[in-house]
């Protein structure tokens, strides 16, 4: 039997992490790197989700790189140009005063 057959009352869904990357972009975010982890759904999809937020010019509240794919190197590329966007709405360059980090725990 497969994870993606699991069906437990209780349980709404499962999700299989299935890769992990760090993610260079000197200079533009501070200490050079973040990361991105990718998940697997039971249905097949693949979304990823980076470990730093950019806060809002408008609010301050942070967000996070999201993105989606079929396949792993397309929800990690969807991510990047979702993270990427949020940068560029911010400026070129961020510091540590523009980013929030998620939990190390989630990562």
């Amino acid at each position: 039997m497969s994870w993606k057959n699991i069906k437990i009352e209780g349980i709404s869904k499962i999700d299989k992490l299935v890769a992990e990357f760090d993610i260079w972009a000197i200079p533009t975010v501070p200490n050079a790197k973040f990361k991105i982890k990718i998940f697997e759904s039971q249905s097949g999809k693949y979304i990823g989700y980076t470990n730093l937020r950019v806060k809002s010019n408008f609010d301050g509240s942070p967000e996070g790189g999201i993105g989606y794919g079929k396949t792993i190197d397309e929800a990690l590329e969807d991510t990047l140009k979702y993270f990427m966007e949020l940068v560029k709405q911010k400026g070129i360059e961020l510091n540590e005063n523009d980013i929030e980090y998620s939990d190390p725990s989630d990562f």
